[in-house]
């Protein structure tokens, strides 16, 4: 598990000085703990897949969790987005069930439980970059493949669409909810917001600097089935790779040092299963 690092935007401290000075103060500090809770849930998910986590990253919108998830697969980029709002949903059951064994802790929690059942219905929305819209992608990529991300972010706009429509239609009556116009003017610009699809290869570089100041070799063991894909989970921390790929009778079919390594990463698709690799094409191809 690498060291994950919380950066706090000074937009964000804006925020708890504007809530205290309107006595919304305790407010501000169970929303920032759901939204940290939120974020946390999606780090120890991506970090038990073997993804690199590098930030979560704390703002006036609430919080975002960076790191290297371009590659994410279907399944991954499911169970990634679903640890969110249901580690939001587990602590509501929390609070419900602290009210019924104390019921007077009700004043003390009903804004925590509030602020996170908020946070979870609001990100299961299937909307792009919401958790609801990865999840959604996540479900049609095995049959759409990358058409995926097209169809939610259509489904975004839609969403979005009829959110302001109910806000519209606010207007001609005593609610006037103009949060809900803001959010729906949110969602849809979410269905413009770019989703790289590729791996970004600089780790290479990153480990090529820490070199300078000595590191690690491990070798990496996949059987020829696996996907180039499942060996760069793998390569996290600051760790030179070597790789060997073995059959079903447990015998080395190939073996890859470094720079061999490193270059069919950059160069062959991270779909395609070890065995298929022909690295003698490869080099003279490139």
């Amino acid at each position: 598990m690498e060291r994950l690092k919380l950066k706090i935007q000074p937009v964000f401290w804006l925020f708890i000085v504007v809530a205290v000075v309107f006595r919304q103060g305790y407010f501000a500090t169970m929303y920032s703990i759901a939204v940290l809770l939120h974020e946390a849930a999606h780090y120890f998910a991506a970090d038990k897949l073997f993804y690199r986590c590098k930030e979560i990253r704390l703002d006036l919108f609430g919080a975002v969790l960076y790191g290297d998830f371009q590659d994410v697969n279907g399944s991954d980029r499911i169970k990634i987005a679903l640890a969110g709002p249901l580690a939001n949903l587990c602590l509501c059951l929390v609070c419900l069930a602290l009210w019924w064994v104390f019921p007077d802790s009700y004043y003390y929690t009903e804004v925590f439980f509030t602020a996170n059942l908020t946070m979870a219905c609001v990100n299961l929305l299937p909307c792009y970059p919401l958790d609801g819209g990865r999840i959604l992608t996540g479900l049609f990529e095995k049959k759409l493949g990358a058409k995926a991300l097209a169809v939610t972010k259509w489904c975004t706009v839609f969403v979005s669409v009829a959110v302001f429509c109910i806000f519209v239609v606010s207007l001609f009556t005593s609610a006037k909810l103009f949060g809900l116009g803001l959010f729906a003017i949110g969602l849809f610009s979410g269905a413009f917001v770019k989703g790289r699809q590729t791996y970004e290869r600089a780790f290479i570089k990153d480990r090529r600097f820490f070199l300078k100041k000595g590191m690690e070799k491990k070798i990496l063991v996949f059987d020829k089935s696996s996907k180039l894909s499942d060996v760069v989970k793998r390569m996290q921390g600051n760790f030179m790779y070597c790789l060997e790929v073995m059959d079903s009778d447990m015998k080395v079919i190939a073996r890859y040092d470094i720079a061999q390594l490193e270059h069919i990463i950059v160069t062959v698709p991270l779909t395609t299963a070890l065995g298929e690799i022909d690295y003698s094409k490869l080099t003279a191809v490139g």
